[in-house]
């Protein structure tokens, strides 16, 4: 199944995107979700012929402010919210691509146009996903949902 599939990769494409693109390293841990109510998200859709994936990215501001100032050369404190906005819809793009890539060698599958779910969130936003992943640093969490509908049936 493509879910599967997806979830055994995520945390691969995750690495290699993170590092390669924005020198972030971060390492996947388990346990509850953080309670934190700084979240700033984003989500991408993959589509297929009778269902859909969504990936649902959340990331801790202070996280994402570093992120963004490094990835735009800027001081961490210059980090505009819609900065930080525009670097998180880029990393689910990234991320959401490599993960098409990998996951649908035959290119049946549609990325769709990442978009901004808001700020100021809780991880509460991933209570309607099937899959959860929390990634972390000293910096701050980067939280990843996967939230599906239909059938895949591969």
């Amino acid at each position: 199944m493509l879910l599967e599939k997806i979830s055994q990769n995520l945390t691969t494409v995750i690495s290699e995107v993170l590092e390669t693109m924005f020198f972030v390293f971060l390492e996947p841990r388990s346990g509850p979700l953080p309670l934190s109510e700084d979240f700033i998200g984003a989500q991408v859709v993959i589509k297929g012929s009778d269902f859909a994936y969504e990936l649902k990215f959340l990331a801790q501001s202070r996280l994402l402010q570093q992120i963004a100032a490094d990835f735009l050369g800027l001081d961490q404190e210059t980090a505009s919210l819609a900065q930080c906005q525009d670097v998180l819809k880029e990393i689910g793009n990234m991320v959401s691509g490599n993960l098409v890539n990998i996951c649908d060698p035959e290119a049946r599958l549609e990325l769709g146009i990442p978009t901004v779910s808001g700020d100021h969130l809780t991880a509460a936003s991933l209570d309607d996903c099937v899959e959860k992943f929390i990634y972390a640093s000293d910096e701050g969490v980067l939280l990843v949902g996967i939230n599906s509908s239909g059938t895949d049936g591969k």
